[in-house]
């Protein structure tokens, strides 16, 4: 039976990981597919009316990510006992601290610039570009790491009891969503369009939250 420090923490975290999920996944499924590696192509951001509305999107769920995930560590109990679940839950919340400023300067910078770019003048534009990279390797990995492990352990030890079949398909989606990053880094960019996977995995990890939610109420 699952059981909480914190039951109001619980029910606030999941509540807040819904949403993000949510917002995640559909500002993703409007995003166009990358385009051979990390830097962002001016004229790919040029040519989508709607870059800017997606990453803000993607930043708010972004931002309710840390959120529930420090909740969720408020919570204590279930949650943590584990020692790779309270890893997998500090690593989302500092994974996605950083991971959101690429989504930041995506929305706010990035699409104001890509105009001035797509003319020849780079220069502010690459040193933007430059930074979302350094602040996407600092925090992509740790959050993958974060929702790896949490499926993990759902699979191992169920946590919160979720169906066999929905732990095992988080687990999946959350090893298919390194290989966008892999991909881009290595040179293997038949790999990039694996960045859907990250749809239903936000998904999978809004359904966590409003699953953490239901128990807290009882």
């Amino acid at each position: 039976m699952a059981d909480f420090r914190e039951p109001g923490a619980a029910r606030a975290g999941g509540y807040t990981l819904a949403v993000a999920g949510v917002l995640v996944a559909a500002g993703l499924a409007l995003h166009p597919l990358p385009s051979r590696g990390l830097f962002e192509q001016a004229s790919v951001l040029a040519s989508t009316p709607l870059w800017g509305p997606i990453h803000i999107a993607i930043a708010m769920g972004f931002v309710l990510c840390v959120l529930g995930g420090l909740l969720m560590l408020a919570a204590g109990g279930t949650l943590i006992r584990h020692w790779l679940n309270a890893f997998a839950w500090g690593a989302i919340a500092v994974g996605m601290i950083f991971f959101t400023g690429v989504a930041l300067i995506n929305g706010f910078v990035m699409h104001a610039l890509a105009p001035m770019a797509s003319t020849g003048d780079t220069v502010v534009y690459d040193a933007f570009n430059r930074l979302l990279v350094g602040f996407g390797w600092l925090g992509n990995p740790l959050f993958l790491a974060g929702l790896t492990a949490l499926a993990l352990m759902e699979v191992r030890i169920h946590t919160i009891r979720m169906s066999r079949e929905l732990a095992w398909f988080g687990l999946a989606v959350a090893l298919l969503s390194w290989l966008r990053g892999i991909g881009s880094a290595t040179g293997l960019y038949f790999l990039e369009p694996f960045v859907l996977a990250n749809i239903p995995a936000f998904l999978w990890l809004g359904w966590y939250g409003v699953r953490v939610a239901m128990l807290a109420r009882r």
